[in-house]
């Protein structure tokens, strides 16, 4: 008796289409809410817990037939499920929604990494090469006349000269290394809702550059400023205490000594995000357009200024702007609402379109 067969792959592979199509809605919803903090850490997989969801089991019929009749699956009256997602994985689907492009890569790479690929082949070996290998039989086969179709002779003999296996290759690529510098506004206007954006935009850019060039090849380093500007501990980027005034020059001059002076310019990649609300004196605004200028825009891979719910007092980037109209490094981008956010990740990363 011929019965009809369900394989665990085809069962598995059902599922996992099903699972696909979950996960871009919940990747809608991360982007729709806003709910970019805390998404992944350090390139670890992401815990994701989806509603309405039944894992596929096969139960038998009443009759006891052995023919196998799956649950209903998805539905109202399912549970919870679990399950990770890989970093990378995450990481992919968002850039895809986002239409981003891969951050793109300065430098000579001193750094190498070491790897084996196939890219040789030899007729000794222990993976065998199948392609090539009947390519060469075939050939062999029509030579000596075993292989001749007109005579309705078909055998295709692979003998031992024929076989053809893959060899390992090692091969040096250049590793690039990336620093990237936030540089964080805590006098009394900063705190808030203005913190809350801020802590959604850094974790989102967190991952996309260790995404980009690897956790182990990226460092981060937090940089805040009132009056002067201080290197802070990432647990602490957040939770320092507001201070009265602000001047923003120091904490862009701090980061391009920082840069120069401890790193490679010539291997190392680096990226500066500026936040705050923007209220700066005059002198100050003049003064970070003369570092960025001087001693940031040349050397950096990009640096991105964010006014957080900006006043009519947020003077930070109209002279910036004017000045650096079509510059694929420097980028502006103010928030009024917490919706903008995506919009703001568009615009700090997305592909660069000279304005004329």
């Amino acid at each position: 008796m011929n019965e009809d067969k369900i394989s665990s792959n085809e069962s598995e592979g059902a599922f996992n289409e099903f699972i696909e199509e979950q996960m871009d809605h919940w990747i809608e919803g991360i982007l729709s809410d806003s709910y970019l903090e805390n998404i992944a850490g350090r390139g670890s997989d992401v815990i994701v817990e989806m509603n309405g969801i039944e894992s596929p089991r096969f139960i038998y019929d009443n009759e006891g037939s052995g023919q196998g009749t799956g649950n209903q699956g998805p539905g109202k009256d399912s549970g919870k499920i679990r399950f990770s997602i890989p970093f990378r994985k995450l990481m992919q689907l968002l850039s895809q929604k986002l239409e981003l492009p891969n951050l793109r890569k300065e430098g000579q790479g001193k750094i190498k990494k070491i790897s084996q690929e196939f890219k040789t082949f030899g007729p000794v070996g222990i993976l065998l090469d199948k392609k090539r290998t009947f390519k060469r039989a075939l050939k062999t086969s029509i030579a000596t006349e075993v292989y001749v179709p007109d005579k309705e002779k078909w055998d295709v003999q692979i003998r031992r000269n024929d076989k053809r296996f893959k060899l390992p290759e090692d091969i040096e690529k250049p590793k690039f290394r990336a620093v990237v510098f936030y540089m964080g506004d805590i006098s009394f206007s900063t705190q808030g809702e203005r913190l809350e954006l801020e802590k959604k935009l850094v974790s989102f850019i967190k991952n996309w550059v260790d995404y980009n060039y690897g956790v182990n090849n990226v460092e981060h380093r937090f940089f805040v400023h009132d009056s002067k500007a201080y290197e802070v501990l990432e647990e602490n980027f957040f939770r320092v205490d507001n201070a009265g005034g602000t001047q923003a020059a120091p904490v862009f001059e701090l980061v391009s000594q920082i840069a120069l002076s401890e790193y490679d310019t010539h291997a190392t990649n680096f990226y500066g995000f500026y936040f705050g609300d923007g209220e700066v004196f005059e002198e100050d605004q003049k003064e970070v357009g003369r570092v960025l200028e001087e001693s940031i825009v040349p050397f950096f891979n990009r640096i991105a200024i964010t006014l957080l719910l900006p006043s009519r007092m947020s003077i930070l980037n109209q002279l910036l702007k004017a000045k650096y109209p079509n510059s694929p490094t420097l980028r502006f981008a103010e928030i009024t609402h917490k919706n903008q956010i995506v919009d703001t990740i568009k615009t700090l990363f997305g592909e660069f379109h000279a304005k004329r």
